[in-house]
């Protein structure tokens, strides 16, 4: 399987995620090739899958990311997987503040790009990653790399599973 990990970074926790889903992908006999999604986009037939991820800022998304996804559904892509993916937070302490601040980080990228890919034809994958950061510029908090490499292993399991079928 060769992916194609698209990410949009500010302070390196997004990036920081895309490249321990690749780094887990490639573990497993996979080709990974990460990229910042504000690039030009390679030739997408060469790619059984893509992931794309960007970080939740004021409770949003970049529309970039959203762009990206329409751009990918235009060129054919919409027949093959594309797993979602973003960074949020800190998330609140309290359940008090929790509920306030909710609005912040729910539904999040993850849940805005998701949205547009399906609104776009796309085969979004069942599920979505979302990787918290512990302050306003990160650091991701602790496991969430771990975290991405474990949804990789699914990605590329379900995408197996599906091949084999």
């Amino acid at each position: 399987m060769r992916a194609l990990v698209l990410y949009r970074s500010f302070h390196g926790n997004t990036k920081a995620v895309a490249e321990a889903m690749a780094g887990e992908l490639v573990s497993l006999g996979h080709e990974a090739v990460v990229q910042d999604l504000r690039r030009r986009l390679p030739d997408l037939g060469s790619f059984d899958c893509a992931l794309v991820g960007a970080p939740t800022r004021m409770a949003r998304v970049t529309g970039k990311a959203l762009r990206v996804l329409k751009r990918i559904a235009k060129k054919g892509f919409a027949e093959k997987p594309v797993a979602i993916f973003d960074t949020y937070g800190p998330v609140p302490a309290t359940p008090e503040e929790l509920e306030k601040g909710r609005k912040w980080i729910i539904p999040g990228a993850a849940g805005m790009m998701e949205k547009a890919a399906k609104d776009a034809g796309l085969h979004v994958f069942a599920k979505t990653l979302r990787c918290e950061v512990t302050g306003l510029n990160g650091p991701l908090k602790e496991d969430e790399q771990q975290n991405a490499a474990a949804f990789a292993r699914e990605l590329a399991s379900g995408l197996h599973g599906a091949a084999a079928r």
